[in-house]
């Protein structure tokens, strides 16, 4: 030690791993030092190198500078011996899914072949919600600029956007956006649906129709929106019931018949005439009803032919009138008024080729004393042998109403129960009844329907009571006007 301090010389310090590989040279001529080798390693990678210091044997550790191309999706190294290895449970876990990349970035800006690659996910309701407000606010800023400066947003010159420009959002339409706004009528019960059609198309006043049921009064028209029919097929089924079997029709005599033509026997038969071969003279209150019969005004549910005066269809829906009614105003007594009014009823007793199922229907007469005779007008609608007592005997209804006016505001009511002759004839036809072998309930039934058709052919009678004794047992009140709703009126 005390020499190699006096002569100066500074010894060399040698590597550790160096002494080690010369006190142990390799066994194989061929194979070149592990030293050499790693330090070439080193030289030519140049990536850096750790060193244990605790430990004798050193370890080297490769430190990448980049991310390498796992995606969560490859196996673990091997374990090595000695060491600590992964977790079974890791081998089974869910990994997440890499993001998708965006193929719309390598092509050219005018290029529609990123369209090919398939729609992205609808986006969700909110989302548009979100969007549609933005949208807006852009499309009014450009507009100010100029509409040259207005483009579409997923035009192929916009380039590539996230969510827009692929298949879902150009097939998307304003329509789709407002049907999912739209409420679901058809998933209420047919009840509800039943109410809602009655706040639409049902009218406070009866409809007043003319030329045989066919045609609504243009001064007179309801204010009901008949639209809904179009909606769909069932709505138009469901719909189309309420529209004529709640409403009241009012058929105004205004127009007069011709005599009725004669059969083999030399008896009068009632011939129902087409309701456009009936001319209808001018009255006081219709001096231009040319110009009123305007295409326009038309029902649309209704305009089933071509000429624009026929609004219903009274073949194809007269079998679901429930309610009917005619007025005759108090100067309609002639022979041609009878005739139209005999015609009138006649078209719901001859309907083909659904038969009528009429509920009510209501004859309103206002009678008056003529002058160079003395008799009491009306009078001859209501005999036995008239035309009007033969259409209303073979009419299909439940109950026959008529309302005498009087005079000061009265209105007497006469009310025929004719619902047991209509189930004798529905029986006659060879319909089901399961009172056909209830011989009590037979003979009531005839009981029943004799009376009513006894009461039917004295209405004259009861007419001429009613109107020459005003003040009589027979006064009355219209139906509704009673504040316990209580009718006074007389069932025969």
């Amino acid at each position: 030690m005390a020499s190699n301090k006096s002569t100066g010389v500074a010894k060399k310090k040698q590597n550790p791993a160096t002494s080690r590989n010369k006190a142990n040279p390799p066994k194989g001529k061929g194979n070149p030092p592990k030293v050499k080798a790693h330090a070439s390693a080193t030289k030519s990678t140049g990536t850096p190198k750790a060193a244990n210091s605790g430990g004798r044997h050193k370890r080297q550790i490769s430190l990448d500078e980049e991310d390498n191309n796992d995606d969560g999706m490859m196996r673990p190294t091997k374990r090595r011996k000695g060491g600590k290895g992964p977790d079974p449970h890791d081998y089974y876990a869910i990994h997440e899914t890499p993001p998708a990349r965006d193929h719309g970035a390598a092509f050219a800006r005018k290029s529609t072949a990123l369209y090919t690659w398939g729609a992205n996910p609808k986006p969700s309701f909110a989302s548009q919600l979100e969007i549609q407000p933005k949208k807006a606010e852009r499309t009014t800023a450009l507009s100010r600029k100029g509409k040259s400066a207005v483009r579409p947003t997923n035009s192929p010159q916009s380039g590539f956007q996230p969510g827009r420009g692929n298949l879902s959002s150009r097939m998307t339409s304003p329509e789709t956006q407002d049907n999912e706004n739209a409420f679901p009528l058809m998933r209420l019960p047919v009840e509800i649906r039943q109410k809602i059609y009655r706040e639409i198309l049902v009218a406070k006043d009866p409809i007043r129709v003319r030329q045989g049921w066919s045609a609504v009064y243009p001064r007179n028209r309801p204010m009901v929106e008949t639209s809904i029919l179009r909606a769909c097929r069932q709505v138009r089924n469901e719909a189309v019931d309420v529209l004529y079997g709640e409403n009241t029709f009012l058929y105004l005599l205004r127009e007069t018949a011709k005599s009725p033509a004669t059969n083999i026997l030399g008896e009068n038969e009632i011939v129902v005439q087409h309701p456009l071969m009936v001319d209808e003279p001018l009255s006081e209150y219709e001096g231009n009803s040319e110009d009123e019969y305007d295409e326009d005004d038309l029902l649309p549910a209704a305009q089933s032919t071509q000429d624009p005066e026929v609004e219903i269809d009274i073949c194809r829906y007269g079998h679901k009138f429930r309610n009917l009614m005619i007025v005759a105003e108090p100067n309609r007594f002639d022979k041609g008024y009878l005739l139209s009014m005999a015609n009138a009823i006649g078209i719901f007793r001859n309907l083909k080729p659904l038969r009528a199922r009429v509920h009510t229907i209501t004859i309103e007469i206002t009678p008056i004393r003529q002058i160079d005779t003395g008799e009491i007008s009306f009078l001859d609608f209501f005999e036995k042998t008239s035309e009007v007592i033969r259409a209303l005997k073979g009419l299909p209804c439940q109950f026959i109403e008529v309302l005498v006016n009087t005079g000061g505001g009265n209105q007497e009511r006469i009310r025929l129960n004719m619902k047991y002759a209509a189930r004798i004839r529905r029986a006659k036809r060879g319909q089901e009844d399961i009172w056909s072998n209830d011989q009590v309930m037979q003979s009531y039934r005839s009981m029943k329907a004799g009376e009513a058709q006894r009461s039917l052919e004295k209405l004259s009678v009861m007419v001429r009571d009613i109107w020459e004794e005003p003040n009589g047992r027979f006064v009355g009140s219209r139906a509704g006007d009673d504040e316990n709703g209580e009718e006074d009126d007389f069932d025969f």
